[in-house]
């Protein structure tokens, strides 16, 4: 595969995986591009992207032109306002509930963050997953606190302990107790996760990198190469397909 056909394919938001070979790679744009293909009318309307586009195009660099969504309350829990179906790397689709295409659920959350926080996820679908992928959608956030504290759950299970605690707490004090030190962990690991990629940012700025550059190669590292950067440590290259997409990044 040529830099040129490579380049145009990451813009599109199909970045390769770590291990993902250009056989594999090729598959998979081909499978997305069809599954967007087919919905049809039913795709969310490109005016519906307009904000998004740019968001992403300004943040990470690319612009999800491809990516199957759609709106319907199917198999969504009450209290869900979309999800992305993810199978084997893959993104499947992407689903907003309906009330999404008036602007924005229950007056919290809006669709165009929405859609940036869900097209980040499938931007690095093909990554295993790890700590960042939350820090890297909430950064398409519109309010900063949002930006800041999002990243605080990883996984769906871990609101369950803290709202166990909390519905315990009035029968026995203890609870209570366990529910301010389940938050205390959280805050701890969330303000640990922003120093690290502050601090591999900070190594790639010493390199010479502009701060919009930096975030388009942190957004497509892997967990252990920003741990590395975080210490100041050089990334070891690979003979792969994303190495050679962040040679274009890296010597651009």
């Amino acid at each position: 595969m040529t830099d040129e056909e490579l380049l145009s394919l990451n813009r599109l938001g199909f970045i390769p995986g770590p291990k993902e070979s250009e056989e594999k790679y090729l598959q998979r744009v081909e499978s997305t591009k069809s599954a967007f293909l087919k919905l049809g009318e039913e795709a969310i309307p490109t005016s519906h992207w307009e904000w998004v586009e740019k968001k992403l195009c300004d943040g990470f660099d690319f612009i999800p032109r491809s990516l199957p969504a759609f709106y319907s309350n199917r198999a969504l829990a009450l209290w869900q306002g979309a999800a992305a179906w993810v199978e084997r790397d893959q993104i499947l689709a992407i689903q907003l509930r309906t009330a999404f295409k008036k602007g924005s659920f229950l007056g919290i959350y809006s669709r165009s963050e929405i859609l940036a926080h869900e097209a980040v996820h499938a931007a690095r679908s093909a990554f295993p997953a790890d700590i960042w992928d939350e820090y890297f959608a909430y950064m398409t956030s519109e309010k900063p606190w949002r930006r800041v504290l999002g990243p605080i759950v990883r996984s769906p299970w871990e609101i369950w302990p803290l709202l166990i605690f909390c519905i315990l707490g009035p029968f026995m004090p203890l609870f209570f107790l366990l529910a301010s030190l389940w938050l205390l962990l959280g805050f701890c690991r969330l303000i640990q996760g922003h120093l690290v990629l502050k601090k591999a940012g900070q190594t790639l700025f010493k390199k010479g990198f502009s701060k919009e550059k930096i975030r388009h190669i942190l957004f497509r590292l892997t967990n252990d190469e920003i741990q590395k950067l975080a210490k100041g440590k050089d990334l070891l290259e690979e003979p792969t397909l994303r190495w050679q997409l962040l040679n274009l990044y890296l010597r651009a």
